[in-house]
């Protein structure tokens, strides 16, 4: 009688793991749509996020959302003073980024956590991030090492998108290979 238990469980074991396991591959596989190739492209690449403003430009209540509609950034005020350099803390790189900003924004807790704003919305605009990396940039990271930066200026009527690689240079970090919507490695 214990024999039978036995094969019954292992039985039981297997059928579960045969509807489960298809399940998870293609979630894990499938990155929501944008096919798994767009990912390769990045593997094994750090990412670092810049983001400003054009001079004379101030941006209230912005918010970065990746897009799986998750937000990757959030400031109260966006401006070429108040420029921010930080790691991106995701190792995927958005296919595209949603960015808003408002007027007079009330600060208010997110969907997802952390913070989010309300108001009237004066700029919604959505970028392509991912498909406009050339591979070229991508192979010179892992060939010479560095981290790719996205950088990201707000303007008035729109964003501008743009990347570069940054390198330890001994003590000062060198900017190789910009390229998008602006050139300027050094602010």
């Amino acid at each position: 009688m214990k024999k039978n238990q036995v094969m019954r469980r292992q039985w039981l074991a297997w059928l579960t793991m045969c509807v489960c396991f298809p399940g998870c591959a293609s979630q894990v596989g499938s990155d929501a749509g944008q096919g798994p190739d767009q990912q390769r492209r990045f593997r094994d690449i750090g990412l670092v996020l810049v983001v400003d403003a054009i001079p004379g430009a101030e941006m209230e209540g912005v918010v970065f959302y990746n897009d799986r509609g998750t937000s990757i950034y959030a400031s109260s005020i966006v401006a070429k003073r108040n420029r921010e350099i930080m790691a991106l803390g995701s190792p995927r790189v958005p296919l595209t980024v949603r960015i808003i900003w408002r007027d007079h924004p009330k600060a208010i807790w997110g969907q997802h956590g952390g913070i989010d704003y309300e108001g009237t919305i004066l700029g919604d605009h959505t970028i392509p991030v991912a498909a406009r990396i050339p591979d070229e940039v991508l192979r010179d990271i892992r060939a010479k090492g560095g981290a790719l930066r996205l950088k990201f200026r707000l303007k008035p009527d729109g964003v501008l998108f743009g990347w570069d690689i940054e390198r330890p240079g001994g003590g000062i970090s060198r900017f190789d290979m910009p390229g998008g919507d602006f050139l300027e490695t050094r602010y």
